[in-house]
């Protein structure tokens, strides 16, 4: 996706480029101008998606710009800026279908927020696109269609009301019967029973083709409904009552075999009751929760009044001194192999239901949560990656899920005691990350978070080892570079000013002056003249 941004302010477009994180939008390639005439230019050689654009300008206005796209047939997104709100400018701008206008001085938030909201504008206007081509053909599409209205009806996108549902059904064409009692054939494959690296979109094309396949002249392909709940896989296959259910049952047991010897994973089948198509919303959700509490019986298939059997006589309890104690000698393998232990001595008395797997989990964080409070380390900041809240989210799925975030919890935890109790080793990290990220804008905190440590105690720590403040140090990484760029470029102060991470010239002026002695004009006059 490509941004086009119009200002005849070079710093406001130097600002604009910094502000954003594109790619976190999904830009790829961000084009600049400066008036009209070089945004026309670069317009003619490729429309860009998206257009930020000044309103107020000398050698052409921002309105004189949108009339001239639209004109043109451009129908991307574009966002106006302007130093004051006028009723004038907005109108003209709802005229031309802008999607925002922002005052500035900009802030980022809103600025953020205006970007995403045409971004997610476009994508709707391409999807509508793609489906205006596509309609025609989908309807002719007989099977489309019947999976069409069976997704409808299991997700109650079509009201639950059997009239409501003839209705709909006479309105696609198709040779429904209503009246008939219906079973649902729910297949599971959670990601994590997959033993090998799959394409999301292609694994469930290859899944929904292996069971077609086998129940081939028992199911019409209209009545398979593949979907993805969660990291779950599911297929839901209609199976109208008359049907012979132990053939079908014989063909779910073939399914669960034909997937692990081709697709190396494990299936587990659910067949509910029979029921009235009105109530096959409502069934669906049933078989899903009663997968979501499958823990230990993966690979088999269910029925849905046959509840799992797990043995809740006792309740189990975590043993958290022990593993306090394994935490504190760093015994990573052992704190692993143990709770692996726990778990499968657990599964193979039927003890590990949903509910006892959750406890574990509770009094294992415990034990983490109190030994990282002792080491002063923030676990909010330890395990608030994309990575690490995924894996926390799948740990009460099964025994597998639960494990691989218990490995990740407790590598994170011991080497994160381990740094702190080497000190040398985080100030080096904090300096490090600073030296790479000094031009963006940084607070103590942000260093803190990179070592996973609270503000206070990197305060204190890096206070003590290199006799300078963390704002202190963050200075003199940006005037050194500053000093650097004075003497080699030409590259005016205020672009050198916001470059090297300072929001203001006055501001980065007054820290260069008291670093080095001078202003950046003397600096850069007596050493330019010196080379």
């Amino acid at each position: 996706m490509r941004c086009l941004l119009i200002d005849d302010d070079i710093p406001t477009v130097h600002a604009l480029l910094g502000i954003v994180n594109w790619e976190e939008f999904g830009v790829t390639e961000v084009l600049t101008a400066y008036n009209i005439e070089e945004a026309k230019q670069i317009f003619n050689g490729g429309k860009p998606d998206l257009i930020i654009c000044d309103i107020e300008m000398p050698r052409g206005s921002g309105m004189d710009m949108i009339q001239w796209a639209r004109e043109h047939q451009y129908e991307g997104g574009f966002i106006f800026l302007t130093c004051h709100a006028s009723f004038t400018f907005a109108s003209q701008a709802i005229l031309y279908n802008a999607d925002s206008y922002l005052v500035k001085p900009l802030d980022k938030q809103e600025l953020e927020a205006a970007v995403q909201k045409s971004i997610e504008t476009l994508k709707k206007k391409a999807l509508m696109g793609e489906y205006s081509k596509l309609g025609k053909a989908w309807l002719k599409n007989k099977d489309l269609v019947e999976r069409g209205f069976w997704n409808d009806v299991l997700t109650a996108a079509i009201s639950p009301r059997v009239h409501l549902i003839q209705s709909e059904a006479q309105k696609r064409e198709l040779d429904v019967s209503v009246d008939t009692e219906y079973v649902l054939l729910l297949v599971s494959v959670p990601r994590s029973q997959i033993e090998r690296e799959w394409d999301d979109s292609i694994f469930h094309y290859a899944l929904t083709n292996l069971i077609s396949e086998i129940l081939t002249g028992q199911i019409s392909a209209g009545r398979i409904i593949a979907y993805q709940a969660d990291n779950v896989f599911y297929n839901a296959i209609l199976v109208e009552n008359g049907m012979d259910i132990r053939e079908l049952q014989h063909s779910a047991e073939h399914i669960i075999l034909m997937c692990r010897q081709y697709l190396k994973c494990t299936a587990t089948c659910y067949f509910s009751e029979k029921a009235a198509v009105s109530g096959l919303s409502q069934i669906k959700t049933e078989l899903e929760q009663l997968d979501e509490s499958n823990i230990i019986f993966r690979g088999k298939v269910h029925h849905q009044n046959e509840p799992f059997h797990y043995d809740t006589t006792e309740r189990f309890t975590l043993d958290m001194e022990l593993f306090t104690m394994l935490f504190i000698q760093k015994e990573k393998v052992q704190i692993v192999n143990r709770l692996k232990k726990e778990l499968e001595t657990l599964a193979a008395l039927n003890k590990l239901n949903s509910a006892t797997l959750h406890s574990i989990r509770e009094d294992f964080l415990q034990v983490v949560y109190s030994l990282l409070s002792r080491h002063q380390i923030g676990a909010h900041r330890l395990f608030a990656g994309e990575a690490a809240q995924q894996l926390a989210h799948n740990a009460d799925s099964s025994v597998f899920d639960f494990m691989k975030w218990a490995q990740a919890v407790t590598d994170k935890t011991v080497d994160s005691i381990k740094e702190v109790l080497q000190s040398e080793g985080v100030v080096e990290r904090a300096k490090r990350f600073i030296h790479e990220n000094f031009r963006q804008d940084l607070s103590r905190e942000d260093v803190a978070a990179s070592v996973y440590l609270t503000g206070d105690y990197l305060a204190k720590v890096f206070k003590n080892e290199t006799g300078q403040t963390v704002k202190e140090y963050l200075n003199d990484c940006r005037i050194k570079e500053a000093k650097q760029r004075l003497i080699e470029s030409t590259a005016s102060i205020g672009d050198i000013a916001m470059d090297t991470g300072f929001d203001t010239i006055s501001y980065f002026s007054t820290v260069f002056k008291k670093l080095t002695g001078e202003t950046p004009i003397a600096y850069r006059s007596k050493h330019k003249s010196v080379r």
